[in-house]
């Protein structure tokens, strides 16, 4: 019973969180490929990046959310089937974090870091240790032949 509460509200949160990280990070994409003043250096909106528009690492960063985000929605449907991603996640953004707190605290110009990255990928990890499918549940997978 408590798993199958579980697999409900991944399902639900991986939905949401996917569509989110999907407008999102297509937005900042689009952002970039554009070149939109308002977040680049010194606008009022570069808080929300952490690159020029100029710049190519955000672009690629964000090709990649992108393709993460489509993932977490595929997973939304049998997140057991794609436990192997979800632990993946897990852990990936887990690590993400532990280096991007330090990195915040000691740049000034990273502090809005606390109020957008940093939750957003904690609040992934915390819904993904809480509710993804037990181990006990998932059948061994065999390989192909």
């Amino acid at each position: 019973m408590d798993d199958d509460r579980s697999t409900r509200r991944l399902r639900l949160f991986l939905r949401v969180y996917g569509t989110v990280s999907l407008v999102l990070f297509t937005t900042l994409l689009l952002g970039f490929v554009v070149r939109w003043p308002m977040i680049d250096q010194g606008a009022p909106l570069h808080w929300v990046i952490w690159d020029r528009v100029t710049h190519h690492v955000a672009p690629m960063l964000f090709a990649i959310y992108i393709v993460w985000a489509v993932y977490l929605l595929r997973a939304a449907r049998a997140p057991a089937a794609y436990s192997s991603f979800l632990d993946f996640t897990l852990w990936a953004n887990l690590a993400h974090a532990l280096v991007m707190v330090p990195m915040a605290v000691a740049d000034p110009m990273y502090h809005s870091k606390f109020l957008t990255d940093i939750p957003f990928i904690l609040l992934l990890c915390g819904a993904l240790a809480a509710w993804r499918p037990s181990r006990r549940r998932l059948a061994p997978v065999t390989e192909a032949r």
